[in-house]
């Protein structure tokens, strides 16, 4: 794993929202596309601090309880 300074501290809070919402709209598309393909994922990456991040969102359980 690679060595880096960063830190929670070093995200702004626009930047921490972004990705937030962002997450959440993922989770929200795969979950109604679950419906018709089981296995669907949304895939998305952004970079920060010159290190590229990937974010990949599917739906673990679709159980109610």
């Amino acid at each position: 794993m690679p060595d880096t300074d960063f830190t929670p501290d070093d995200l702004g809070a626009d930047d921490a929202m972004t990705i937030g919402i962002r997450v959440v709209e993922m989770a929200d598309r795969v979950k109604a596309m679950h419906t018709m393909l089981p296995g669907a994922q949304a895939s998305w990456a952004f970079e920060m601090d010159g290190t590229r991040f990937g974010v990949v969102v599917t739906v673990v359980s679709d159980d109610s309880n």
